[in-house]
């Protein structure tokens, strides 16, 4: 077994090599190269290049999603919240290393349908699932009034970036601008507590 050090030198090698490469086009002593280590080494942790990848996928998604759940955590205002928590969801989903994530395992979700799984559940399914769940603290609180936590939070996932997603997964835009996000995020919110804030007599 790899120490935990030399773990962590593995994955981030493996992250930068996947990440200009893909999975089909990184090879193993790139990888051993980036992380300064033997291939037999490696190899005593990871059977196979596949597996370090679904290993780095499976890291990536838990770095997001910690992130998003912490802002939940912060126990301020459901607006305030809530805006902050699709602003953070933007930038994330947004960001360079996100999207060359997803392009490769929808790329490799064909020959691989594990990646896929493994990519969904942990990474769009999980943040969801957060998010249903603070949805459902506020309809207990009784600031919101949603008759499905689930569907509501793919209601917001939706609002805050599906109509602008492809422009960066095609590449039309290369970024987008911190103040397309703040709008985004605040307009995705509004949208959102008009129809699921409680109203009085409600409930």
């Amino acid at each position: 077994m790899l120490r935990e050090e030399k773990l962590s030198d593995v994955i981030r090698g493996a992250r930068s090599v996947f990440f200009e490469h893909g999975l089909a086009g990184a090879r193993v002593d790139q990888i051993a190269d980036a992380a300064g280590v033997s291939k037999a080494t490696m190899y005593a942790h990871f059977p196979s290049k596949t597996a370090l990848f679904t290993e780095v996928v499976s890291r990536e998604c838990d770095m997001l999603a910690e992130e998003l759940e912490t802002l939940l955590r912060a126990q301020g205002p459901t607006e305030e919240t809530l805006q902050s928590f699709s602003d953070a969801l933007i930038s994330l989903v947004f960001s360079n290393a996100y999207i060359r994530l997803y392009r490769i395992c929808v790329a490799e979700a064909g020959r691989f349908p594990e990646i896929g799984k493994l990519f969904f559940k942990a990474g769009p399914e999980r943040v969801r699932l957060i998010l249903a769940g603070y949805l459902m603290e506020r309809c207990q609180s009784g600031d919101l009034m949603i008759p499905n936590p689930d569907f509501a939070a793919d209601q917001f996932i939706q609002l805050s970036f599906t109509s602008i997603l492809n422009d960066r997964l095609f590449g039309v835009q290369k970024r987008i601008a911190k103040s397309v996000i703040s709008g985004r995020a605040k307009s995705a919110t509004s949208a959102f507590l008009a129809i699921y804030t409680a109203k009085p007599g409600m409930g």
